[in-house]
């Protein structure tokens, strides 16, 4: 039996656990994968610089620091939570149910992707699933943006303002009359095609082509880096029956990250708290560690 289980290995797991340790807990983190998002990075043709993405450094010190426990690390995958009378049970696939005070869903989410020929291919060579995270890489290039989620409109407007071009490439237009959706078509450098379909990307070593249906017309537009924004879908099933979530599945949290299961907490982009940034997400993780260390502090079981 364990203080507490930190479920999920991208920044704000990787906090939490960096907590956990300064607090000498008793405590296992659980993931198939570790670095989250930190992970999508871009490569595009003629870059001169590497690419900079802010807390990746922290992130990377982080996973140094956890992963030097051995024993407090399980590379397993999570898929089911329960709570029984004032513990918590945690099953995952290949080592069993391991039980704990308190529990920490930092589960992030997965991008909806773009199934067109080469979207697999150039994925993280010119093709990204969130514009605000690369537009370092962007100046004076041309770019389409896929998609008119709100994170797909905050990518245009923010790369607008240092790409040469910038094509809004939508499915429909159900977002377009949001302010933000206004205010990106009046950006001088950034063209609008409604009611389109995704037909292919191509290039060489990287994304250097999109072509698209619209109307019955075949366009295609020559690019140096495409990203989709068509929706998230948080990584939240292990916990959707236990917790509140909103009609997306993210888990609702409270401004101490405690959902409305005693001795829940969830951090990071998996949850309803607006941002998806690394630097964001590890702040997070960090308060919900501290909420789950008052709480342990009050529950522990001896």
């Amino acid at each position: 039996m364990h203080d507490l289980i930190i479920v999920g290995g991208g920044a704000s797991g990787f906090a939490a656990g960096v907590f956990a340790l300064s607090k000498e807990l008793d405590f296992r983190m659980i993931y198939e994968n570790r670095g989250g998002k930190s992970n999508w990075r871009q490569s595009l043709t003629d870059q001169k610089e590497p690419e900079f993405l802010a807390g990746a450094e922290a992130l990377m010190l982080f996973e140094r620091q956890v992963e030097a426990h051995r024993d407090s690390t399980i590379k397993d995958r999570v898929t089911t939570i329960t709570k029984k009378d004032r513990l918590f049970e945690v099953k995952t696939t290949r080592h069993g149910v391991l039980q704990s005070t308190a529990v920490i869903v930092c589960t992030g989410v997965t991008p909806i992707k773009l199934d067109v020929p080469g979207a697999d291919m150039f994925l993280g060579y010119g093709l990204g699933y969130s514009a605000i995270t690369h537009t370092a890489l962007l100046e004076d290039r041309c770019v389409a943006v896929i998609g008119d989620t709100d994170r797909a409109l905050r990518g245009v407007a923010e790369i607008s303002q240092k790409a040469r071009q910038v094509y809004l490439i939508t499915p429909n237009a159900t977002n377009l009359l949001s302010p933000l959706g206004i205010a990106v078509q009046y950006r001088p450098n950034v063209e609008v095609f409604q009611d389109c379909q995704i037909r292919e990307l191509t290039g060489s070593l990287s994304v250097e082509g999109l072509t698209v249906e619209q109307h019955g017309e075949v366009y295609t537009f020559d690019i140096d880096a495409a990203f989709v924004d068509l929706g998230l879908r948080p990584n939240s099933e292990c916990v959707r029956k236990i917790v509140r979530t909103d009609r997306d599945g993210f888990i609702w949290v409270d401004d101490r990250n405690a959902t409305t299961l005693p001795g829940m907490f969830a951090a990071g982009d998996v949850t309803t708290t607006f941002g998806e940034q690394a630097l964001i997400a590890i702040g997070e993780g960090a308060r919900a560690a501290l909420s789950a260390y008052d709480y342990i502090l009050e529950h522990s079981v001896h």
